[in-house]
């Protein structure tokens, strides 16, 4: 019977973290470049030794972990918003950013503004690693799929290029650590980012006026959110009956 709690108990924890991260993903379905992500359980086992030989038992289950929870980097649907500073990116590849301790952040999100000093910022306020930076006096911005942005100055005729906006890639992106929502920072398991030009091998391209969905599916999140309800109902169920089993037995020895 205390084995029994023990068990429930871990099933519980379990059950609730996965209840936590499918709260999230319904939480950030209109968030822009947002990912979704799902828990990775594993079973607690426990193998005792045989006294005589020396040798491992049957392994016997003691409950379950969270083993991992992981962002699931599929694309979301494009949306036109005709803002001329968003950006979706097609195929792989993220934005890189700095914060404000000169770290290395990534995010699908292209949802830029220019700021006081003319910085491309993402909406966090995080500017783009590449530092662009946009005169005052720019007009008719426009982004290329490969990244370059030109404008015209002043009252020119003929565009400038301004700068270029270069993505990052990794050797595995599941294991990158959500920091802030749709925002990224690498791992050890993640590797290093490999810098690129948007539409070189590897990397995907841009699309000015437009902004990557939110990957989360309402109906596949309430599917889960009620199976992870079950389940925390069970391992309760299963607490208590056990609670009150342990009771019983404590009554019948006074």
């Amino acid at each position: 019977m205390i084995d029994a709690l023990y068990i429930s108990a871990t099933g519980l924890r379990s059950q609730q973290a996965q209840l936590d991260v499918i709260s999230n993903n319904v939480a950030n379905l209109q968030t822009p470049g947002f990912k979704k992500s799902r828990v990775n359980f594993a079973e607690i086992t426990n193998a005792p030794v045989d006294v005589a030989s020396g040798a491992p038992e049957k392994a016997t289950g003691d409950g379950t972990i969270v083993l991992s929870t992981l962002p699931i980097f599929s694309e979301g649907a494009l949306q036109p918003t005709q803002n001329v500073t968003d950006m979706a990116i097609q195929g792989n590849g993220f934005f890189e950013l700095d914060n404000a301790q000169g770290e290395k952040v990534y995010t699908r999100s292209g949802q830029f503004r220019v700021n006081t000093d003319g910085n491309l910022t993402s909406i966090d306020g995080l500017k783009l690693s590449q530092n662009i930076q946009i005169p005052p006096d720019a007009s008719q911005l426009q982004i290329s799929s490969t990244g370059e942005i030109s404008a015209l100055l002043g009252k020119d005729t003929v565009r400038t290029q301004i700068g270029s906006i270069e993505l990052a890639t990794f050797p595995a992106p599941d294991a990158l650590q959500t920091s802030n929502g749709s925002n990224y920072v690498p791992t050890e398991e993640s590797g290093a980012a490999s810098i690129g030009k948007p539409g070189d091998a590897g990397f995907g391209t841009l699309q000015q006026g437009s902004l990557e969905s939110s990957n989360v599916d309402l109906v596949e999140e309430m599917s889960n959110l009620m199976i992870a309800q079950r389940a925390y109902q069970l391992n309760a169920r299963i607490l208590q009956a056990s609670d009150q089993i342990l009771d019983t037995i404590n009554n019948l020895r006074r």
